[in-house]
């Protein structure tokens, strides 16, 4: 009986990958943005503008000190970090918080009175329980689930860019 299953096992995946290229299924990877030249400045310290550079650092895309030798500039308007109580348990103590990263950032074209991209959001959200037996566990866990959200919302944000791209920025 176990010399089926382990006949079995290669030849399912095998059609499972097949399936799947078929049908035009393809991992996200790194965002092709489309240009050649980005100008990134932030308002503010930003975790997110330093994992957007990180990203692109990667690709065909450079990052361009002056906005006046670039395609476009991204600019972080914002990064506000919110911690908040998700569920309390019925004696009354914190069970979950909910991490909320929220970004505002716009992208303009050099040359062009409106921007490309008007002053948007982009939002990620996780949760974490609480342990009052592990503070410093729980505490290094948070910023680690910050750290995945600022990565979460750069590479959100360069979708946007290519699609804007797309679009005929």
């Amino acid at each position: 009986m176990s010399d089926r299953r382990a006949g079995f096992g290669p030849a399912a995946l095998a059609a499972a990958a097949l399936v799947l290229a078929s049908c035009g299924f393809q991992l996200r990877g790194d965002p092709a943005v489309g240009l050649k030249t980005l100008s990134l400045a932030a308002v503010g310290p930003s975790g997110v503008a330093t994992e957007i550079r990180h990203i692109l650092a990667a690709g065909p895309t450079k990052v361009v000190a002056d906005p006046k030798n670039a395609e476009a500039q991204l600019t972080i308007l914002s990064e506000t970090p919110e911690k908040t109580v998700f569920t309390v348990t019925g004696t009354g103590r914190v069970y979950e918080f909910q991490l909320r990263l929220v970004v505002r950032f716009q992208v303009t074209v050099p040359g062009r009175e409106e921007p490309v991209i008007a002053p948007a959001e982009a939002a990620a959200t996780r949760l974490i329980t609480y342990s009052e037996a592990a503070p410093t566990a729980k505490e290094v866990e948070e910023q680690l689930l910050y750290r995945d959200m600022q990565a979460d919302l750069a590479r959100r944000i360069l979708r946007q860019i290519a699609a804007a791209k797309q679009q005929g920025m």
